[in-house]
C-alpha cells in the first residue's frame, strides 16, 4: 500500500476525531507527516480491518465520482482526461469505459500545499475528486489549455466531507473571476446520505441521467 494512502488515511481519521483545529493549525501536509513518522516509529498503530474497510470506501466514493461525471455528460466529447489521484489503482475512472486518452498525476492529498509539479502539459479535461498538493497549479494550467471538472463525492455526515467543500465553496468565488463567469456550480444529494459537489467550466453535457441542482457562480 503507497505511503500517499496511509497518509491520507491518517489525516481523515483525525478529521472525524474532531482535530480540526489542530490540523488547520500546523497544515494538513504537516500533519500527516507527523502522524506517518509516528505510525513508522511505533508511536501509533495502525487497525489493519479499519483501514481496509476505509480504503474500500474509498474506491467505492471514487467510482461514485466518475460513474456520477459521465452519467450527467461532462466527460462527453472528451478527448483526453487528466486525473489527479494520490493512487494509480485508486482512479475515479478505473474500469470505467472510455474512448479518449487518460493521464493520471499522482499526488498526496493537502490544503494546497505547493512542490514541484508532476506535470506541465495540462492540454485535456482535468478531473479531481478532493484536495491535492499543486492542485491550485493544475487548475490555472488546465482552464488555460482546457476545461476541467473538480469536487468532491462523500458522505454528508463526515467531518472530512464538510471541510473538503467548504474548500470548494470557498473555491467557486475564485473561480468566478478567473473564468469571467463561465464557471458552474453543481450540488446534488444522493442515496444513503452522499452528496457530490461539482465546480465544472468549458463543458457541455449531452447526456443529463441525473438532475442536479445547477446555479452559476455568479448566482451565489
Amino acid at each position: 500500500m503507497t505511503e500517499n494512502l496511509i497518509k491520507r488515511y491518517l489525516l481523515e481519521k483525525a478529521y472525524e476525531e474532531g482535530k480540526e483545529k489542530e490540523i488547520l493549525r500546523i497544515g494538513e501536509n504537516k500533519y500527516q507527516n507527523v502522524l506517518f513518522g509516528q505510525l513508522k516509529n511505533g508511536q501509533i498503530k495502525l487497525n489493519e480491518l479499519e483501514f481496509q474497510l476505509w480504503l474500500k470506501e474509498l474506491r467505492a466514493r471514487k467510482t461514485m465520482f466518475g460513474t456520477y461525471l459521465k452519467q450527467s455528460g461532462y466527460l462527453s466529447n472528451v478527448d483526453k482526461i487528466i486525473e489527479v489521484t494520490e493512487d494509480e489503482n485508486f482512479s475515479c475512472m478505473r474500469g470505467m469505459f472510455f474512448q479518449g486518452e487518460r493521464e493520471r498525476i499522482i499526488e498526496p492529498v493537502g490544503d494546497n500545499y505547493c512542490t514541484r509539479p508532476n506535470s506541465n502539459d495540462l492540454k485535456g479535461h482535468l478531473i479531481i475528486n478532493g484536495m491535492y498538493a499543486n492542485q491550485l497549479i493544475y487548475l490555472a494550467r488546465s482552464y488555460a489549455n482546457g476545461s476541467f471538472t473538480i469536487g468532491y463525492y462523500g458522505q454528508e455526515d463526515s467531518l472530512y466531507t464538510k471541510r473538503v467543500l467548504e474548500y470548494y465553496r470557498n473555491l467557486r468565488t475564485v473561480l468566478k473571476e478567473t473564468t469571467n463567469d463561465k464557471c458552474e456550480v453543481i450540488e446534488d444529494n444522493i442515496l444513503n446520505s452522499d452528496k457530490v459537489y461539482l465546480l465544472t467550466y468549458n463543458t457541455k453535457p449531452i447526456i443529463k441521467e441525473t438532475t442536479p441542482v445547477i446555479t452559476r457562480c455568479s448566482e451565489r
